[in-house]
Parts: structure tokens; sequence; C-alpha cells
């Protein structure tokens, strides 16, 4: 009979062993030592979570290595763990993932099924080499008498706490081969008889040793602090080696334990360590913290806590039982124990094993091949899209492609073949053809990837869904093409047709399975190209399945989003934008009747407003990254230190000025630039978007504030390409757009100290230049990059070094990149100055709107939950030079100017110019003037928020019914421009 058919029932003494090592061991996922660190003598008392964690990596071996020294285990029983463990991360990542699905990714998968390779759990590894190692150890210690053996295991512990002095980490599962030698402990003290004497010096020595790590790891701990505070410290060193499971004192105190508890350890079996395997996964897998992350039950935090921990003995008690029962009778589990059962060496099992192998290949040869060709495809697909195979990861930052591609993009080139192989099934359904269905997927493959990256060097962006119609205009296509490239896309066609021709007649290959079965497999890859009309739609089960695969587009730079996606991936993104929800009342004779409402509106205003806009010279200048330092939170820039924004502070008494609320951090330029040059708001969208490169493209023609007058261009000395740009001035009719590598040469081109960047200098030089290049009136969309990140001490004798200081800028690191950028935003401070100067003694009418875009990426994006207005508000200023101001424009607007969108520079502007309105900009003034300033929602959620003029959150549910009715018309109009049918651009002078 088995042994687990005669075992008898556990003891009372045994299930309390049994529930107290698992109480412990769970308690290892949750973080106790800074609660600990609150009690009397915390300064001792914190260390302990950490003393026990690594005790248990010791002491689990030893019990594992005395039960399983009875006799040797054969190898099939580290098949067993490897089983349980892999059932129950299946069943915890379930669990896990229906909590936190935003969490859910293919590489924490990837861990699920292969635990070892993937280091999901260091004490599992150990286990399993150890029973692999059983065998041979078994035989070793019964040669050697037991004073070998105890100077062996004494050595081989001495030396591997000597070589690594302690500082070996256990969080790989190649650790785990060093945890055999605490299982070779457990099979000889299991055997070993031990006196009372001995007993009584080793209790003596465990007490000892105890003591000596409690207070040693605290008292090094505090020397190692002590010589860091004080400057003395010359390199870092381990200060908790003697709280290392490498440690001898914490062996010591682990083996006094083992013979305390040696008699009730012998007494379990096998059934009981595995018991133990579901344990260990809930103690030590990745998600073992949030995992285990406590319901709010109750009040108290640690009474949640001890709540989930008996609720997890219970789950493991219920999982053991049900493995015992019916785990290995599942017919594959059952098969491949059966076939490890046949060979009692492992070296056996290994050739046994690599012989199927190579027999189940070969069976499946053409599945398997079938699926490598969509890989290397796949990942070719990738690679058309670099440049050079060089794929830029930041505008200062490129990387190898190759490299880069096998390395972080596995997952999105899986999609992508998963995608390809759904095509051929398709294919092979219609066909029948097996290397027809193939070549035209690879056809088909390559032949996308390649239009995409000829529509990329032409116009620095991909194919859109959206112009698929255009495929159809070949006499459009043909010239982009180019003769040259159309010839040899012909011959390749026809090599391709005669390959595909020869392959199916000298090499066929039959149909596999029926009809029916092949039917379903098509059917099945039709419902997977639907799936992409849901990747979009934030929080549902697909949109995290296609997360979870690594394709995450950012909407920002479209050239780099196809080059890590790939251009099936990156063409799938775009299928099903999700931009705003339909208001219930949108049609066309909805916007109609706000056309009329507004040019009533319209009409009012432009009775007291005597210039019109065509005839000024407007300039809307975007400064890259610009925050007034003194306005970060708690920072502190030393007195000694000149002011570095002396000037543009200045503006406050002679120009409109107040705080521009950035709908990004560290990013997303673009959707600034968007709202300064539309009047339209990020908040209205239904989630995170770039619409220069979602939205813009939809339309032919989208209007801006440059409609309004006769000539509008951009300057922007940097790579034009990024968001789209070039196309998206197109779509907006910009005359001229000049940037790095157009046609228009970038004039007085000037670095400062080591930076790449042009200087705000040489931004300033080109915008003047484009200013008197026109006799009248004109637009100009001017933006600087000079303070883009990164913030690599540029400049050399920075005055502001060691000058910085406050709550969020005590490392090293961060008040050297503040420096950095507060360096450069006093050259920026500077090259306003001058060309404020130069516009002043310009004799025609030219206002200036100055704004940061959004906060530089210094300080860690989480401080914004704490900050959230503040680490969102950038510096702005309305300047109209003295001709405009002796012609009817204003010095400055003083009415809700303190905390203003970026949507509501038109509206400000026209007001400070005196100029007439359109009936849609009549609806901007009216935003402006009778709502609080409408922002993306800071918390992080869907939708806007609005904040009143003290930088203060309003909420919605205050607003008046006029108000709301107002919010309504705005949301209309922008819902039309954005992902309705643009009817306000048939609506005659609603725009212009």
């Amino acid at each position: 009979m088995s042994e687990n058919k005669i075992k008898k029932s556990l003891s009372f003494w045994q299930i309390l062993c049994l529930a107290a090592a698992t109480f412990l061991m769970l308690t290892e996922a949750y973080s106790f030592g800074s609660s600990m660190g609150r009690l009397p003598l915390g300064s001792l008392l914190r260390f302990m979570p950490k003393m026990l964690e690594n005790a248990t990596l010791i002491f689990v071996p030893m019990v594992f290595g005395a039960v399983y020294s009875k006799k040797k285990v054969h190898p099939s029983e580290a098949f067993r763990f490897w089983i349980i463990a892999v059932v129950t991360l299946v069943l915890q990542y379930l669990v896990y993932f229906f909590r936190f699905p935003g969490r859910f990714n293919m590489w924490r998968l990837w861990g699920v099924f292969f635990p070892i390779l993937t280091s999901t759990s260091v004490l599992l590894a150990g286990l399993v080499f150890s029973i692999l190692a059983q065998p041979y150890l078994y035989d070793l210690q019964r040669k050697l008498t037991s004073k070998q053996n105890i100077l062996i295991l004494s050595t081989l512990t001495i030396v591997g706490f000597a070589t690594s002095a302690g500082t070996m980490l256990f969080n790989y599962s190649i650790y785990g081969v060093y945890l055999i030698l605490y299982f070779a402990w457990g099979m000889f003290l299991a055997k070993e008889k031990i006196t009372t004497n001995i007993f009584k010096w080793t209790f003596l020595g465990g007490i000892v040793s105890f003591v000596i790590v409690l207070v040693g790891v605290a008292g090094f701990n505090g020397v190692y602090w002590y010589q860091v505070l004080s400057g003395r410290s010359i390199s870092f060193w381990n200060r908790q080696f003697l709280n290392n499971p490498t440690s001898p004192f914490m062996v010591i105190v682990v083996i006094t334990a083992f013979l305390i508890f040696k008699k009730t350890i012998l007494s379990f079996t096998k059934r009981e360590m595995r018991y133990f395997i579901p344990v260990i996964i809930f103690m030590q897998a990745p998600i073992a913290g949030g995992f285990m992350t406590p319901y709010p039950i109750t009040r108290s935090a640690g009474f949640n806590k001890l709540l989930m921990l008996v609720l997890m003995m219970l789950i493991s008690l219920v999982l053991t039982k049900i493995y015992e029962k019916f785990l290995f009778r599942i017919k594959p589990f059952r098969h491949a124990v059966l076939f490890l059962n046949k060979y009692d060496d492992l070296a056996d099992i290994v050739v046994a094993t690599w012989s199927s192998f190579k027999h189940w290949a070969y069976e499946h040869r053409v599945k398997l091949m079938t699926w490598g060709w969509f890989y290397i495809l796949s990942f070719v697909s990738f690679l058309i899209e670099s440049d050079n195979l060089r794929i830029q990861i930041t505008t200062a930052t490129d990387i190898n492609a190759v490299i880069f591609l096998l390395g972080t993009r596995f997952f999105a080139i899986i999609l992508t073949t998963i995608f390809l192989d759904a095509m051929f099934s398709i294919f092979y359904f219609i066909t029948t053809r097996y290397w027809t269905s193939t070549v035209l997927v690879s056809v088909i493959t390559i032949g996308w990837a390649i239009a995409n990256k000829i529509k990329l060097d032409l116009r620095g962006e991909p194919i859109y869904p959206s112009e698929l119609s255009e495929a159809a205009n070949f006499k459009t296509l043909a010239p982009m093409v180019g003769a040259q490239k159309l010839i040899m896309i012909a011959v390749a066609l026809i090599i391709v047709i005669a390959v595909c021709v020869f392959l199916e007649i000298k090499f066929p290959i039959k149909k596999k399975g029926s009809w029916k079965r092949r039917g379903i497999w098509a059917l099945l890859s039709v419902l997977l190209f639907l799936t992409p009309t849901r990747f979009n739609h934030d929080g549902g089960l697909i949109y995290h399945i296609n997360r979870g695969f690594d394709n995450k587009q950012s909407f920002r730079n479209p050239e780099r989003d196809i080059q890590i996606n790939g251009p099936v991936l990156n063409f799938l993104n775009y299928i099903d934008l999700q931009i705003m929800n339909k208001p219930e009342n949108y049609s066309q004779s909805t916007i109609t009747h706000l056309n009329d409402k507004y040019k009533k509106l319209a009409d009012e205003i432009n009775k007291t407003r005597k210039n019109n806009i065509k005839d000024q010279t407007v300039v809307f200048n975007l400064s890259e990254s610009f925050v007034d330092p003194y306005t970060f939170p708690t920072i502190k820039i030393d007195k000694s230190a000149p002011n570095p924004v002396k000037f543009i502070q200045s503006m406050q008494k002679r120009a409109t000025y107040g705080n521009m609320l950035s709908a990004g951090y560290g990013g997303g330029t673009a959707n600034m630039e968007w709202e300064t040059l539309t009047g339209l708001n990020m908040g209205m969208f239904r989630s995170t978007l770039t619409p220069y490169v979602q939205v813009v493209p939809r339309y032919k023609f989208y209007p801006t504030i440059g409609m309004n007058f006769d000539y509008k261009s951009a300057v922007h000395p940097f790579i034009g390409t990024y968001y789209s740009r070039v196309e998206d001035y197109k779509r907006f009719k910009f005359n001229k757009f000049e940037y790095l590598g157009s046609k228009y040469k970038i004039i007085d081109q000037k670095k400062l100290g080591k930076s790449s960047y042009n200087s705000d200098f040489t931004t300033y030089a080109n915008g003047l230049r484009q200013i008197n290049s026109e006799k009248g009136g004109q637009f100009i969309n001017l933006i600087s990059i000079q303070n883009h990140m990164p913030y690599n001490d540029w400049y050399p004798k920075n005055e502001y070094m060691g000058k910085i200081s406050g709550d969020l800028f005590k490392s090293g690191a961060v008040k050297e990149q503040m420096a950095t950028y507060i360096k450069g935003v006093q050259y920026t401070d500077e090259a306003v100055k001058e060309f404020i100067g130069k516009i002043d003694k310009i004799n025609k009418p030219i206002t200036i709107v100055f704004y940061g875009d959004h906060y530089p990426s210094i300080l860690s994006q989480s401080y914004t939950a704490k900050y959230p207005v503040e680490m969102h508000s950038t510096r702005y200023f309305i300047y109209s030079n003295k001709y405009a101001r002796e012609h009817g424009a204003k010095e400055k607007l003083t009415n809700k100017t303190n905390f203003v969108n970026t949507s509501d520079f038109i509206a400000l502007m026209l007001e400070q110019t005196n100029s007439k309105v359109t009936p849609y900009q009549a609806l901007l003034t009216e935003v402006h003037k009778k709502l609080p300033a409408i922002t993306i929602n800071y918390d992080g959620d869907k939708g806007f928020e609005l904040i009143d003029q003290k930088g203060k959150k309003v909420d919605p549910k205050t607003l008046t019914s006029e108000q709301r009715a107002l919010l309504n018309d705005y949301e209309a109009v922008q819902y039309d421009m954005t992902a309705g049918d643009a009817y306000g651009l048939k609506a005659a002078g609603f725009y212009r």
C-alpha cells in the first residue's frame, strides 16, 4: 500500500505545528518592519521580519531534507512539486488579475508556467533542486561517517558565508542551488542521534547566536548610517551580513529550532511536505504582497490582515486536499508521472525526455515551422520600421533595434504572430492551400511594413485606418511611391507568385483536419480580428489583455509607436479610438443652432471691439517645460543665487499674467499646443489621447486660430516630425513650417554649454525673422526646445549648483538636475527679454502669448497626488507691443487671469488685442468668463475638473443651470471637431 493510504490522522500537536508554520510563512507576504519599529525596542524589533524570512529559507529545506531522508527519492517528486506550484500559481494569478486587471502582463503569465526559469520563488527552486540531488546526497552521506558529514557541511556553510561576505541575495532561482546545503543538513540531522549534552550546547549556541544577530544587525546598521551622515563612509558595505541565509549564526539558530522540533518533523510524510508547496507560492510569488492585500472588512488594518492570513491558511488546506485527490488523476499529469517512473536515474530521464520531445516536434513539424516563420515575419516587420536598425527610445537616445525588440518587445512580437496565424487560418480555410496561404500572409505583412515605412519617410507618420480609402487612388499614390519602387514591387510580386506555384507543386502539404475543424479555427480567427475594436476601451477585458502583451500605444510619437509596436499592432490600435461620449442632442441642426446662438453674442461683443485680428501679428510661443522655479512645491533657492526669471516675473506689471493649467506632466507638449491653437480642451476627452495623432488626421481640414489670418506659419528649431506636426500643419493650412531638416533653414543655431538642443535665442531669432518677413498681419506658432529633458549638467559655471533645497529636493541627482533646469530657465528669461525688446521697436501691432507647456520631468510624478494643481501649473503672459497698444490693444487684462487653461488663450488674446470675434470665438469668450478653468482630472480618473481663480477645485455639481448649459454647448462643439462630422465647418462664419 502507498504511504498516503496507510497514513493515520495527524495528532493535535502535528496540526498545531503545521498551522503555526503556515501562519509564520504567510506573514512574510506582508511588510511588518515599519510597524514593529514603532514598538518598544523598535530599533531591534524592526529587523525581526527579515530575520524570520531568512530563517525560513534555511529551515524549510532542512525540514524537507529530514522528511525525505528515509530512502532515495524518485525524480518524479520534483515534477510533482512543479505541477502543484504551477496549478497554484494559475489559481493565484486568476484571482489577482480579477482584483487588479490593470496589472496583467504576459511576463507574469510566463512566470506562472515556468516558475523555476523566471525566479518565481527561490525557495521552490531550491526544493526542486534538492529533490533532484537527494539520491546522490543519500548515497554520499551513507558512505561518510558522522564526523566527516558534519565537517563537510560545516565547512561549506562557513565557506559560503566567507566567499559571499554575507551579501548573497536569494532573489533568483539559481541561488536555490545553495539551499541544497540546508537540505543536506536536514538529511544529516534526521538520522543523527543527538545526545542531551550536545543538545544543551547547541541550544545555548542558538540563544547566543540569536542575540548576536538581533543586536548585531541593529548595531552595524547604526554604525553604517552614522558614517554615511557624517561623511566618513568611504564605500557602501554590507551592514546586515549577520542577517543573511548564509550567516553561520543564522544557521545555528535554525539548527537549534530544528532539533527542538525534530521529533515532530520526522513524524511528517511527503503528504505534509506537498502541502507546503502552495504555502511557499503564496509566500514568495512576485505578486504575494498584492495578492495578500486584505479587503477592508473592518476598520482595523491589522485585524484585516489577520483575517486574510486565516483565510489563506484555509485555502492552502483545501487546495492540498483537492490536489491529493484529483490533480494527478488528470490524464496529462498522470501520464507524465508514469513516464518519469519508468526511469530511476535523472540522466536517463533527461535522455528519454529529449527523445520524446524530438518525436513530438517531428510529428508537429509543420505547425512548429509555421509558427516559427510567422514569428520571424513579425520580427522582420518590426525591423523594417526602424531607422538603419536603430530605434529612438527618447529624443536624445537610440538603441540597437535587434537587441531592443528581442529583449523588451518579445510579447508584442508574439501578439503580432498570433494575428498573422489568425490571418493564415482564414486564408487556409478559403484556399485549402498551405503554401498559398503562407505566402499571402508573408506578402501582406512585409508589404504592409514597407508601405508604412515609405509613409514614415515621406510624412513622418504611419498609415491610419482612415486612409485606407485612399489606397484605391492610384494616381495619388504612384507619385508618392515613385516609378522605381513600383517596378520593384511588380517584379517582387511576380517572383512571389512563381515561388508559390513552385512550392505547391514540388512540396505539397496535405490539408490538416476536417473542413469543420478548419472552419472553427477560421471563425475564431475572424473573432480575433474583431478584438481591436475594444483595444482602447479602458477597463475592459480585451483592453487589459492587449496591454498585457506590451501593446501600449502612447499616441504621442507615431514614428516611435510603430517602431516599438510594429506595423500590424500599430494599425489595429487606431481602429477604434475612444475620443468622447456623443452628446445626446448632437446633430447638424444642433451645431447650426449654436452657430446662430453665438453669432448673436459675437455681434454684441464686436460692438465694443475695433480691431480685426487678421491685421495683427500674433505669436503663440510655447516655451518647452518652462515653469517659474519659485513655484515648485517646497523649493528654496539660496538668496545668494540670482533670480533666474526676473524679467518674466516683471511682466506681471505690464502684461496679462498668471498660471496656465497644463494637461500634462513631464510630457504631452502637442496636447497643450493643440489646445492653444483650437480652443478645445483635453479634459473633455474620455481617456488620455494625443489629438495631433488620433484626432486631427481624421479631418482633411482642421480649424485653428490661424485660419483667421491670411498668412500663418510655425517655427520649431528641432525635429519637425514628432506628433505628426508636418502633416497636421498642412491640415491647419499653415503656409510654412520651419524645422530642422525642412526646406526652410533654421538660422542662428546656437547651443548652450554641452546641451544638444538649440537654444531659445535660436528660437526667437527665427521667430523675429518670420515676423519681419510679412508686411501685413500673420499668425506664428513658435515652439522652443531648449529646456527639454534630460537635465544632465549642461551648463558650465552654473551658479545654482548646490543652491537648491526643499522637501522634494533631497537627493543629489534631483538637486543637480534642478540646478541645470533653473540655469536653462535663466537663459530663457534673457532670451525673452531680448525678444520683447526687439518687437517693441517694430512698427506694427504684435502680440505674444508666452506659456510653458508642462513641468519638467525632474520630480517624481508621484508627488502630483500631493500637489495636483501646483505641479500642473506653468507661467504664462500675453504681451502686446507698444505699437499694438497705441492702436487699440490693451496693456493687460485683470479679470479671471490668475488660473486659465491653455484653451482660454484664444479668447484672452482676442480681448487683449481688442479684436472682433467669430461665433465660435464668442463661445470661447463666454466659457472663459463664466466657467471656472477647465482641465483634465488630476486625480487620474476620466473626465475633467474645474479650477477657480485661487487654484482650488470646484465641484461640477455647484454649477448653475446657465453654466451647465454653456458647458454642454462647448462639449457639443468639441465633439463635432474631434469625434463627430465637423458640421461646424459647414456652418457659414462659425470658425472664420
